[in-house]
């Protein structure tokens, strides 16, 4: 055969495959059931509507189809890469299509293509190490039909009042108290109420651009996305984008939202700040301080009548607090009827919640529970110990859930029966297998010192986890001299409470003990490594419970400690983390987590140290110690002529009667 004939065979079998392979990619070639839908979108300032059909986007066929992997494992959607073809002309495109939520699309449509094949393998996106258009460069897309109804909690969840600027038409921050995002759950509730949020705006009088305006907006999801990002994959900042719906609003162009912020913010004050679209599109968005609305939120406290208080709380706990809870700490203020509470969670984010008292009896007391910037309001009871020294010991029971209906009917009837309910002694634990009454612990800020259980001089061995919870010799402050070395025979270690210092503990890991020829104590630097403060202590639980205070701990002021004799002369002590001891925390522990820190203590008074033994258990907390003052000291001659002057006169007394 001739040569020219091979090769002519040879290129009918090369076109017959292709034929082939296109006819099969052709009729393999579809768009995934979550893609498929009738969008809005605006390209060049224009409206635009597409339909993404079976295997057409608009009036492009699909041709081949390329799954990328999903970014984040278990969402529905995937980003693809698709080669479409025109059916008017010979051009192909190709097309990246990001999924970002079930009613957001973003594209980006290639140029044409006029050749008589291509291959999926020539779009850009497998020239550029398969890394997908930024969001620069994409084209949003919003669905019309079948939306799927998204819940409203990654999007707005809570009240906030906010201020709000248009860069158009002279701008202007409008800050109103009745600007109110109101984005409010309803567990279980089969309507809409947790797909949609309600948004007022309201008029400043010095500014132009504002409005009276309430929008419905419906929830259409939210997605991470990295903007700023070069075109090998790195830099970029990365911002939560989302997108709403107006929900009464006939112009497509203004019904369809997209809104930017950035969850890592640090605003002051707590504050939140977005930027949002007038129009469809999201590419307008640069960051959370530039949009044409620019929106600052602030978690405001859902209004309800039951804020105003109706009884009193005992008069000796007003005043600053903290506790310390299993996660955070907080800071309180207390007065006569409400209780404040400023939990920190970071740096700057803190959340605030209001109690106010509405009826009370015994111990018990029913207060209405609001969180500053959440619309649930709750009613839970506080079973408060009586205050002793520093310390105020407290229950809080399982919330109730406001509801307005009930209470509209009859408030005095409401309270008296939530207070059945949520004051029952049943009500302080959560099942039946967790039965034990557990307190919390309030602490006074700044604390007042009381006389500190163990008394008397001691020297210890340390048991610690880690370097950090160590007891070591340092110099505190500066020193009033210089400091020199001085020969020392017998170095130890010291835990001391004496009759000068009842409030304060010293302790010192090394100290150099030594006395001069008439067995009194010296010591050149006789500066203590640590001074703890006593702020309170009691028993619970058949354990023993101390409280302490030091401004210079770097891990944190307040220590909480178990305690326990082990002997008349002997004591074992296991310190916490921070101000909360571990239920399960006994006087040895130290591996415990949230514990790190055991001390065995052995008594070693000297003859001159004048630092009496004491030990209070706490079993008796409200009771004060028995204290003898000696007011003045005298030899001992003088105390025998005195009595040997009363015992004359005495007699002389009795014989002249």
């Amino acid at each position: 055969m001739a040569l020219a004939e091979k090769c002519l065979i040879l290129l009918i079998c090369i076109y017959v495959s292709l034929s082939l392979t296109i006819t099969a990619t052709d009729a393999q070639c579809v768009f995934p059931g979550y893609l498929k839908g009738q969008y809005f979108a605006m390209v060049g300032g224009e409206s635009v509507n597409l339909l993404v059909d079976n295997d057409k986007w608009g009036e492009l066929r699909c041709m081949s189809n390329y799954t990328h992997p999903k970014p984040v494992a278990g969402t529905t959607g995937s980003n693809h890469t698709f080669l479409l073809k025109s059916q008017t002309d010979n051009c192909w495109h190709c097309l990246d299509v990001l999924w970002r939520t079930e009613n957001v699309l973003q594209y980006k449509l290639g140029n044409c293509l006029r050749t008589a094949t291509a291959n999926i393998n020539d779009c850009e996106v497998f020239q550029n190490y398969k890394l997908l258009p930024t969001v620069n460069e994409v084209i949003t897309l919003f669905r019309m039909t079948d939306t799927v109804y998204i819940n409203c909690i990654s999007t707005f969840e809570g009240v906030y009042q906010f201020t709000y600027e248009v860069n158009y038409g002279g701008g202007g921050i409008c800050d109103s108290p009745n600007n109110i995002i109101q984005a409010c759950q309803d567990p279980g509730s089969s309507y809409i109420d947790n797909q949609v949020f309600r948004m007022t705006y309201a008029v400043c009088r010095d500014v132009s651009t504002s409005f009276n305006k309430v929008v419905r907006y419906k929830c259409l999801g939210t997605w991470y996305a990295i903007k700023g990002q070069s075109t090998d994959g790195n830099g970029g900042t990365g911002y939560t984008y989302a997108a709403i719906e107006d929900t009464v609003e006939n112009d497509q162009r203004e019904k369809f939202k997209c809104l930017m912020t950035n969850r890592n913010q640090k605003e002051a004050f707590n504050k939140i700040r977005w930027s949002m679209s007038r129009f469809a599109q999201c590419t307008n968005l640069d960051s959370a301080f530039v949009g044409p609305f620019k929106l600052v939120l602030t978690r405001v406290t859902p209004a309800t009548q039951f804020l105003t208080p109706q009884c009193s709380l005992p008069r000796n706990l007003t005043g600053t607090w903290l506790t310390q809870g299993v996660q955070y700490m907080s800071n309180i203020r207390i007065n006569d009827t409400h209780i404040y509470f400023n939990t920190r969670i970071n740096e700057y984010e803190y959340q605030e919640t209001y109690y106010s008292c509405q009826q009370s009896q015994g111990t018990r007391y029913l207060m209405t529970k609001v969180v500053v910037g959440k619309c649930e309001i709750d009613f839970t009871c506080f079973d408060i110990v009586s205050r002793h020294h520093s310390i105020v010991r407290y229950r809080v029971g399982k919330p109730y859930q406001f509801q307005s209906n009930t209470a509209e009917l009859n408030p005095n009837q409401f309270l008296t029966k939530t207070f059945r309910e949520a004051c029952s002694w049943t009500a302080f634990v959560f099942d039946r297998d967790n039965y034990e009454w557990n307190y919390e612990t309030l602490i006074l800020d700044p604390p007042s010192p009381v006389p500190c259980p163990i008394a008397g001089r001691y020297s210890f061995n340390q048991l610690f986890m880690s370097v950090q919870e160590k007891y070591r010799t340092r110099v505190r402050g500066v020193t009033e001299k210089p400091r020199v070395q001085i020969y020392c025979r017998n170095w130890v270690t010291e835990f001391k409470s004496c009759s000068n210092t009842m409030t304060r503990i010293q302790i010192d890991s090394e100290y150099c003990e030594s006395v001069d020829y008439r067995g009194r104590p010296i010591g050149e630097y006789d500066e203590p490594d640590n001074i703890l403060t006593c702020v309170g202590f009691w028993m619970e639980d058949m354990k023993s419970y101390l409280v302490t205070w030091d401004e210079e701990d770097a891990i944190s002021s307040y220590r909480c400690w178990v305690y326990e004799r082990k002997s008349w002369t002997g004591v074992y002590m296991s310190r916490a983390q921070n101000a909360r001891c571990p239920r399960v925390q006994k006087a040895l522990d130290y591996q415990l987590p949230g514990t790190g820190l055991h001390l065995d203590l052995s008594e070693s008074e000297r003859l001159f140290d004048d630092c009496p033994q004491r030990f209070d258990p706490g079993n008796n907390p409200y009771s004060k110690p028995i204290t003898l003052w000696v007011l003045s000291g005298t030899s001992t001659i003088v105390p025998t002529l005195a009595l040997l002057i009363v015992s004359i006169a005495t007699v002389l007394n009795a014989a002249w009667l």
